[in-house]
């Protein structure tokens, strides 16, 4: 019955190994890889790992990046640790959810955009008035503060365009960081609506069967989704604006 048992953990070991070796089908690799040049402006030290995480796909959370997936596909591992290499190399912008209402300042820090002195660039100066610090906004604060949230990100994306930038979201299920890539509009115009992975989900615990990863115009559903959580937006306010 032990020696069942060894045998059985040792298949088991094994298969996982045989899995972690598979290598990414030469296709998927090359989007990749092009993906990461792309990005980095072709940086050789981005890419020279990008090719290592290709060749040996990640399967501990430092080389991933992300938590809980080192179950998932070899494919969906790389993609994800090129995600994480271009965030720490600074080639994109990755910005947590508790700290969401600083990315407009994030953006003009880095020389990424330029406000031209538009107040809307604060997403907190669309509360009318002064906000009681001790019950917070009134209803109708919170109604101007959404009925303002259409031209906050409007006036994200003119500051962006007066630097010559062009902002895209990576759409990444889940997770609790907005992945932002400020390109040029000759890549905006290339990568745009590109799904650079789609596979069976194989992560216990996510409740989706499929996952797709993808370059996508700004995720502002999911900037607005990231600002109810930052600042306590009550649920009778948190529906998503109407921002077209």
């Amino acid at each position: 019955m032990i020696r069942r048992a060894i045998w059985a953990a040792l298949l088991l070991v094994s298969s996982a190994l045989a899995a972690a070796a598979q290598p990414i089908p030469e296709q998927q690799a090359q989007l990749f890889l092009d993906f990461a040049r792309d990005v980095s402006g072709n940086d050789p030290q981005v890419m020279s790992t990008a090719r290592t995480l290709i060749e040996t796909p990640p399967t501990t959370l430092e080389t991933i990046g992300f938590y809980g997936l080192e179950d998932a596909p070899a494919p969906e591992r790389t993609l994800r640790g090129i995600i994480s290499l271009l965030d720490a190399q600074g080639h994109l912008i990755g910005i947590e959810d508790k700290y969401i209402f600083e990315m407009p300042l994030v953006l003009e820090q880095q020389g990424l955009a330029d406000f031209a002195g538009d107040p809307r660039k604060d997403v907190m100066r669309l509360f009318p008035g002064e906000v009681d610090p001790d019950s917070g906004p009134t209803a109708d604060q919170w109604r101007a503060f959404r009925h303002g949230f259409g031209g906050h990100v409007r006036a994200i994306e003119k500051a962006m365009a007066r630097k010559g930038h062009v902002l895209l979201s990576l759409d990444l299920p889940l997770g609790d960081t907005l992945h932002l890539w400020c390109a040029s509009p000759e890549m905006a115009e290339k990568w745009r609506g590109t799904a650079l992975y789609f596979g069976i989900n194989t992560v216990t615990g996510r409740h989706f069967s499929t996952v797709t990863v993808s370059v996508t115009d700004p995720a502002w559903d999911d900037y607005w989704g990231f600002l109810t959580y930052a600042l306590f937006i009550p649920e009778r306010y948190s529906a998503v604006p109407d921002y077209e």
